[in-house]
């Protein structure tokens, strides 16, 4: 059996949540019965991120602990992370303090814990960090402090705010190599000391590492440091006598992968890297999961579609992606900040995404969205926004855009379910499209649509003012367990009742229009489709 066939069908992340917890101290207890426990048993793999910006939340020898040399700390040093939840800072130093007290650290007792639990158990590290953030602030990080000539933005350039350049500019520069040196002094430190089952590169927290004009031209710098980690983990697995995976978390295209310095496809077909996850999951629907498949094939690399909680938590579009991403031969799905979930939604999360066959006759969701986590001039929101292609949403329909002159703009959504077998055998329940606008009220004229070149009939529309979707509220990072809420979207929806025969497995075209030759243009910033069953 090779390493995809040993690939874990869900993958639950961590970004240590509960060092943060209200209470204190948070004891090894407190990490089986909130973390742990929720894991165990489903069959999944469980990551843990050990720290950001160089300041690290485990006992580490090589880096800076958070907090360790801190004996106040001031809530109104301005942190991106920090900033929203006054006094959370101190209790992370204490969390960290009193495990290493307690039992050696926080990686000592989740190494313990896993083990105990027989979950595969990954650190995750942070390959960059674009935070806004005071350069006092504990988070920050002695390492930037001490060399700002290592960072991408150098000391006292000027760069215009807003722009790409200025959204990177206080990340590290991986063309130095004393900045590839200090990574890999973590990576190795967390292999050499914990009995850990690999390691997670995340290239995606945050997604540029060198200047823009520089970045593909640098790209072997980066595969150079991927060479050195690959080997070192091969040497610890001779010397275990198990083996050590290799994990990274990449951006949503091949293509945008390489045009920051990321060359994917040479760490895959140079056997490289045992795992890659594809993307921040922030447009899971139009991530091009298949070309990573194709790039891994006759290898043992194994791809995984990342699905991001503050973007879609709807139990819906989890199936409808994970459905997709198998089809297109992905070994699973890595869900990405929903760490602060209930044991039970845990559970059942891996009984229905590990499992293709129950997966195809259950209510799905697939969706074009406006990728709203680009929005904004904070170096978090830019530098997503560096390293992803451009999608289909959002989309202005003129009143030129006329059904009989002008064919307006064409969507494709793909839709994993056999409609086909599900009509024969008579499964298939409700199907719907939605359309999203923008505007609060009616257009002026007929919004005309037509689904796979059958032209919906403009009077069976149902308007619905605003529109609901669920998502994790921003807060869930400090609260266990995490609710799922509806949160309200301005705008109008057009809603379309589907004769499920128009809909086809795999690629669906939609055509919009309107019917009028005046009026404001409208914007479309979402498209649904419900796929439902008896």
């Amino acid at each position: 059996m090779d390493r995809k066939d040993e690939a874990p069908p869900i993958i639950f992340t961590d970004d240590g949540w509960i060092l943060s917890a209200s209470h204190t101290p948070v004891t090894v207890d407190d990490i089986r019965a909130k973390m742990i426990d929720g894991y165990a048993g489903t069959g999944g793999s469980f990551w843990w991120s050990i720290g950001d910006h160089e300041v690290y939340q485990f006992e580490t020898q090589q880096g800076e602990i958070f907090g360790a040399d801190r004996t106040s700390f001031d809530d109104n040093l301005r942190s991106f992370v920090h900033s929203p939840t006054p006094g959370v800072m101190p209790r992370i130093a204490q969390n960290i303090r009193g495990l290493i007290d307690e039992v050696g650290g926080p990686m000592t007792a989740l190494t313990q814990l896993t083990r105990k639990a027989g979950l595969p158990f990954f650190p995750r590290i942070r390959m960059n960090s674009h935070y806004d953030m005071d350069v006092r602030h504990p988070a920050y990080g002695r390492f930037r402090r001490e060399n700002p000539q290592l960072l991408i933005g150098r000391p006292d350039e000027s760069i215009s705010e807003g722009t790409l350049e200025w959204g990177i500019r206080t990340g590290l520069d991986f063309s130095f190599s004393k900045v590839r040196e200090h990574r890999l002094s973590i990576i190795f430190e967390v292999v050499e000391r914990f009995d850990v089952d690999g390691v997670e590169l995340d290239f995606m927290r945050h997604p540029a590492f060198f200047r823009i004009d520089e970045a593909f031209g640098h790209r072997h710098l980066i595969t150079g440091l991927i060479s050195d980690t690959r080997r070192r983990l091969d040497e610890l697995s001779r010397e275990r006598g198990k083996p050590l995976k290799l994990a990274v978390r990449v951006p949503p295209t091949l293509y945008d992968s390489m045009r920051i310095g990321l060359d994917v496809g040479d760490w895959i077909s140079e056997r490289l890297v045992d795992i890659v996850v594809v993307g921040g999951g922030f447009i899971p629907f139009e991530t091009p999961i298949g070309e990573f498949v194709a790039a891994a094939s006759g290898t043992e690399c194994a791809v995984y579609g990342c699905i991001e909680a503050t973007v879609m938590a709807d139990q819906r579009n989890l199936r409808a992606a994970a459905s997709l991403w198998r089809n297109a031969g992905a070994a699973g799905v890595y869900l990405y900040n929903f760490y602060t979930m209930s044991l039970d939604w845990n559970r059942q999360a891996a009984l229905e995404l590990s499992d293709p066959e129950g997966l195809s006759k259950l209510d799905k969701r697939y969706e074009l969205v406006r990728p709203r986590s680009y929005e904004g001039t904070s170096g978090h929101s830019i530098a997503f926004k560096y390293s992803s292609p451009v999608t289909q949403l959002p989309v202005s329909l003129l009143p030129d855009c006329l059904g009989n002159i002008s064919p307006g703009p064409k969507f494709k959504i793909s839709i994993a379910d056999d409609i086909s077998s599900s009509l024969i055998d008579g499964s298939l329940d409700e199907c719907s499209l939605r359309l999203h606008l923008e505007q609060n009220s009616a257009p002026p004229g007929i919004l005309g649509v037509e689904l796979n070149g059958n032209i919906l009939p403009p009077n069976a529309a149902v308007q619905i003012s605003k529109w609901r979707r669920k998502k994790i509220p921003a807060t869930f990072w400090v609260q266990y367990p995490a609710l799922i809420k509806d949160e309200v979207q301005e705008g109008l929806t057009q809603q379309y009742a589907l004769d499920p025969a128009w809909l086809m497995n795999g690629e669906n075209t939609i055509r919009v229009w309107l019917d009028s030759t005046s009026g404001d243009p409208i914007v479309i910033n979402a498209i649904e489709i419900d796929v439902g069953y008896k």
